[in-house]
């Protein structure tokens, strides 16, 4: 293979891990602001799942630093903490949709986010763009002493 193909594979790999940490950081900023405001659509959706109103806050909170832990440099057990609770946070909504007897387009893109969250923290660079970029190559990791 020759470098400039390489170097577009690179590329392209190194654009396609942002696809899902966008979605899943503007889905979480979105959500946050929804459901701190307690827009109609968040009542409403609140109201059929059965869930009292208060929990809204309580999800817009951990969003929120949810957000804060993901875009704050340094901290990856943080992090680490961060990600599993998106992952609850969309799993649940999927969770408590399909329980409701809700059909798939209330509960797909709950599911949609919960798989882009672990998508997202997979491939997280760790160690620097060489190293995040060996391993979604398949090259060697560092040794580490």
């Amino acid at each position: 293979m020759s470098t400039r193909t390489t170097s577009m594979i690179t590329r392209g790999l190194e654009l396609a891990r942002w696809v899902p940490i966008t979605a899943v950081l503007a889905e979480t900023a979105v959500g946050a602001y929804w459901d701190l405001a307690r827009i109609s659509y968040v009542r409403d959706s609140f109201d059929h799942l059965g869930y009292p109103l208060y929990f809204a806050t309580i999800l817009g909170v951990a969003k929120t630093a949810a957000l804060a832990a993901i875009l704050t440099p340094g901290h990856p057990q943080t992090k680490e903490w961060a990600y599993a609770g998106l992952v609850f946070v969309y799993g649940g909504a999927a969770t408590s949709h399909m329980a409701a007897g809700d059909g798939p387009d209330k509960w797909a893109m709950p599911l949609f986010f919960a798989a882009a969250t672990f998508a997202a923290r997979a491939w997280l660079p760790q160690g620097g763009y060489t190293t995040a970029t060996l391993r979604a190559l398949g090259g060697s990791r560092p040794q580490h002493a």
